[in-house]
């Protein structure tokens, strides 16, 4: 009699368990089956399979699935522009979760915020959803959840709205760390609307705050994002918001072109609006033919229970419906079974290639901190070293020998750094960093460039280099100089490593074959060798990463990265490297480039002589440098300058004291300053008011700093090592 109470005991836990599996099988059925429809904007399904699911919630007692049930249907009135029920309905659902103390309702509990958040922003009540986007954001943060990302848009989008550009500030960070890293990703429409948004309000920040190149990058990059989708309303609102700022700043027929833009894609905004405005209206018709549907198959239903009542017959072809029903709700749940297994492996698959895929970008990460970390330590020693070697090679009491020591100490120093911006710009490449910057460029200035770059290492191997120009060739040009004069010093560095005793000629030329305007030429650069040759077979090896076909010791020489680097940087400026070599006779590495031609209306500033007056007065300047070697090289750079008053400071609390107290014309601020940094300095000088001119003097890449320098303040970066020119130029620059 005991082993069979057990026995009983057991087998009702096992049907109370099954049933309480076959209700929350149904539950989630009809949760999933709503859900499916609002993502294929099929309102009237979603709404339908929404109150299925609430009447029975409601009748099994179940508050997690009725609070569900309220915010997908709350979803639906939000779209369909109906917001009174989509409040109620989202604040039914919000005294329900804040009821039920379980953790899988917080994730839940920060959608249905957001969602009243959005629902308040609609309706211009933005002090209202502000309070909410921000109990959303707190959960969010909670969590570490991703969806944080688009609430922190929100919040700022609203800020926006009511003119509270300052408040935008605690999350300008954030807004940014979302960007985009590689442009040329295939999106989905989600991400595209994400990015397009994300650029809009940072556009429409740095407009607010007058940073009006900021907010055109930003906000032609939304503009070029919601033209790839057709996004007509992201679209306008870019538009004019851009024209406004134009206007603002007076320029008025540029404000003419983009508000034209703007009424052509608000034409297109209004139309798609008008279509969904009729769905919508369509949605609500249908909801009330299906509810006066439902009241019509009630009524049915009690006439044919009437019926089936007074009819034996009728009771038995109920009974055989109901076998039937019952056969297929069987099937359906062993199907819908089957279909959640398959669902959880194929979760599983994903959760191991979303780790992977961690681990990957995590491996990439580390290495190019790595990269970027050994550059900062490298460079800053080496600019005492190019710099002391450049003094005392200004130096007139110079023996021969000394000299000659003097030149190989700064062509090693040079090559160098030669080497670890090589590195570098690789690893910023692979991590798609790498912008192109076209400017106003002297030929023959890029030319006197790339020969004093090259000419110790051709002297070491008894080379003669030539560059022939073309007469057809313009004076200038815009092109990125730091891209070509790379591309080229690394292709005849190449050519002279096995060119020993021979020639290298570099060609400058028009390539007529190409299409030229009166705007715009095709010159191609080819440089050339009559060296060793190269193999057919070992013709596509070379322009890969650290690879080398030189059979001989002494033929060894560099990394390997020199041409593998050229092909990379020619596809950032949208062209290739070709080649034509033949063994014995030498080689031909030639590139076309697109170049704009120069206009009268452009202009070409360098530092002239009058520049230089500025010096003639007193002048006091305040270094920041806890560097020793640093603090030498820049002091003597500076020596030759009288009227300069140059104070060091190596400690940043007592350089932020000082600034305070002193009276400077100007500040050079290293960033890593022990006890406070350059970033926190210049952020508090700004906020006391200051506007005396600040320039970095760092050895970070321009590309990791030069967002959050801006930023806080700072008016202009100099990357070290760098020449006393340099350092001229830019003073002279902020003290005319």
């Amino acid at each position: 009699m005991q082993r069979f109470l057990i026995c009983t005991f057991l087998l009702q836990n096992i049907l109370t368990h099954a049933q309480k599996q076959v209700k929350e099988d149904s539950l989630y059925f009809f949760l999933e089956k709503s859900y499916k429809g609002y993502e294929e904007s099929n309102y009237l399904e979603s709404l339908v399979w929404g109150r299925k699911l609430l009447e029975k919630a409601y009748r099994l007692k179940d508050s997690s699935y009725v609070a569900e049930a309220y915010y997908v249907l709350g979803l639906v009135d939000e779209t369909i522009q109906d917001y009174d029920k989509a409040e109620d309905k989202y604040y039914n659902a919000l005294k329900i979760v804040s009821k039920v103390s379980k953790k899988r309702d917080s994730v839940f509990l920060m959608d249905i915020y957001n969602g009243l958040a959005n629902v308040y922003s609609f309706k211009k009540k933005y002090h209202k959803a502000d309070s909410l986007y921000h109990k959303a954001l707190e959960i969010g943060e909670l969590l570490n959840n991703e969806a944080q990302k688009d609430i922190i848009l929100n919040i700022s989008w609203n800020y926006l709205s009511e003119n509270s550009c300052q408040k935008v500030n605690l999350f300008l960070p954030e807004l940014l760390s979302y960007q985009i890293k590689d442009d040329n990703r295939t999106l989905s429409l989600d991400d595209t609307i994400f990015f397009s948004d994300l650029n809009f309000v940072l556009g429409w920040y740095y407009g607010k705050i007058k940073e009006y190149n900021l907010a055109y990058d930003k906000l032609d990059f939304a503009i070029k994002l919601a033209k790839s989708k057709n996004l007509y309303q992201e679209l306008s609102q870019v538009l004019e918001i851009r024209a406004k700022f134009l206007k603002a700043q007076g320029k008025f027929e540029e404000a003419l072109f983009f508000n034209e833009k703007y009424i052509e894609s608000h034409k297109k905004q209004i139309d798609q609006n008008l279509l969904k405005k009729l769905q919508a209206e369509k949605v609500k018709y249908e909801v009330s033919e299906y509810e006066r549907a439902l009241r019509l198959l009630k009524k049915q239903k009690q006439l044919s229970a009437s019926i089936a009542e007074s009819n034996h017959k009728l009771s038995w072809l109920y009974l055989i419906l109901s076998i039937i029903l019952g056969v297929s709700l069987i099937i359906i749940y062993l199907v819908n079974y089957k279909r959640k297994k398959l669902i959880r492996k194929l979760n599983h698959k994903n959760k191991l290639l979303i780790d992977a895929q961690k681990k990957a970008k995590l491996a990439t990460q580390i290495k190019s901190n790595f990269i970027s970390n050994i550059s900062h330590e490298l460079r800053t020693p080496l600019h005492g070293v190019i710099g002391i070697t450049s003094l005392l090679l200004a130096e007139k009491k110079l023996s021969a020998s000394n000299q000659k020591l003097l030149e190989s100490l700064k062509f090693s120093g040079d090559y160098l750094l030669g080497l670890i911006s090589n590195v570098l710009l690789m690893s910023k490449i692979d991590n798609g960093k790498v912008k192109v910057k076209q400017k106003l460029v002297m030929i023959e200035s890029l030319l006197s460039t790339i020969r004093s770059g090259i000419m110790f290492s051709a002297e070491e191997k008894d080379v003669q280099i030539k560059f022939c120009v073309d007469e057809e060739i313009p004076k200038k040009v815009y092109l990125d100089a730091n891209i070509v004069s790379e591309v080229l010093i690394n292709l005849i560095e190449n050519a002279i490593k096995f060119s020993k005793g021979g020639n290298v000629t570099t060609y400058i030329k028009i390539n007529k074959d190409a299409n030229c305007t009166d705007k715009e030429v095709t010159i191609r650069f080819c440089v050339e060798d009559n060296g060793t040759g190269i193999p057919k077979d070992k013709q596509e090896i070379i322009f890969q990463k650290f690879s080398q076909i030189a059979s001989e010791r002494n033929m060894l020489e560099g990394t390997g990265i020199g041409l593998s680097l050229v092909k990379s940087l020619l596809l950032q400026l949208g062209t290739d490297i070709k080649l034509e070599s033949e063994i014995g006779k030498g080689s031909k590495f030639y590139f076309d480039l697109p170049c704009k031609l120069f206009s009268d209306k452009d202009s070409n500033v360098s530092i002239s002589k009058e520049k230089l007056k500025v010096f003639e007065s007193n002048l006091n300047i305040l270094l920041v440098e806890d560097n020793k070697i640093n603090m030498m090289v820049i002091q003597k750079y500076l020596a030759s300058y009288k009227k300069i008053n140059l104070e060091i400071i190596s400690d940043g609390k007592e350089a932020y004291k000082a600034i305070l107290n002193q009276d400077y014309d100007l500040v050079l601020l290293d960033i890593n300053i022990p006890s406070m940094n350059g970033f926190a300095i210049t952020k508090k000088i700004r906020k006391k008011g200051f506007k005396l001119p600040i320039i970095a003097v760092t050895a970070s890449e321009l590309t990791e700093i030069q967002d959050k320098a801006y930023a806080v303040g700072i008016n202009d970066i100099i990357i070290k090592p760098f020449q006393k020119k340099k350092l001229i130029a830019v003073i002279s620059k902020y003290l005319q």
